[in-house]
């Protein structure tokens, strides 16, 4: 099990590299359910691939979720709870506009159809940069809030994609089941694979099958040059 990790769906471009169109979008899932890969949610099927997305953002809501729909496709959204309902004040703007989060009204409405949500922490920080206390408060408090509003949250997503010992340990302590992030060694390290822009129906594939291996491991280094991208926010956020 793995993650095909998105962000921002809209049809308005964007200064950054994260995000795709809604056609876009639509495509990559029919080539998933072409192909007869399944798409999963965790804890459900021990094999498959999970439709994620981080941040939230109520383009989800907007963009994403009618698509999802149409083809009967369940997700998972990682919100920072935080930010649930407000503007995006976490991220770094380079035009100045904001964008918002899901509310909590759209989100027991999506949670109604069969969308699933979990933990981005509470403030979307580097975890790996942050003392075991503060680890702990981010993904304690995180998933005590998303459980008494929605009944569960069985797996995160790490900020940034960085995850470290200190890291694990306090997510397997707070009772996650799941961690998005890491390199596929087990539950709480699972891959996430980050689909954006710039990528092709072709590049989309290796990331779904991992084939041909050559390509699929210069589309991982690929995908940590472009999460590089991240690190005036995750100075900011220090």
């Amino acid at each position: 099990m793995k993650a095909l990790q998105f962000h921002r769906i809209t049809p308005k471009f964007q200064f950054c590299g994260t995000w795709n169109t809604p056609e876009q979008f639509a495509r990559f899932l029919e080539s998933i359910l072409d192909k007869g890969v399944d798409i999963i949610l965790p804890g459900h099927k021990d094999d498959g691939v999970v439709i994620a997305f981080d941040d939230g953002e109520d383009t989800i809501y907007d963009y994403a979720f009618p698509i999802l729909k149409r083809y009967s496709v369940k997700a998972v959204v990682f919100l920072i709870v935080n930010y649930i309902g407000q503007d995006n004040l976490w991220d770094i703007s380079i035009t100045g506009k904001r964008i918002q989060h899901l509310s909590w009204n759209k989100i027991y409405e999506m949670k109604d159809w069969g969308i699933e949500f979990g933990s981005h922490t509470m403030n979307h920080r580097n975890l790996a940069r942050m003392s075991e206390q503060e680890v702990e408060y981010e993904v304690f408090e995180s998933r005590r809030i998303l459980q008494q509003e929605l009944g569960e949250c069985t797996s995160i997503s790490y900020p940034f994609n960085r995850v470290n010992p200190i890291v694990v340990r306090a997510v397997s302590k707070a009772g996650y089941e799941f961690g998005f992030g890491g390199d596929g060694r087990n539950d709480l390290l699972l891959k996430k694979e980050g689909v954006y822009i710039t990528d092709t129906p072709r590049s989309f594939e290796t990331k779904v099958l991992e084939k041909p291996d050559f390509i699929y491991r210069y589309d991982r280094i690929k995908q940590k040059v472009i999460n590089y991208f991240t690190i005036a926010t995750m100075l900011a956020k220090r």
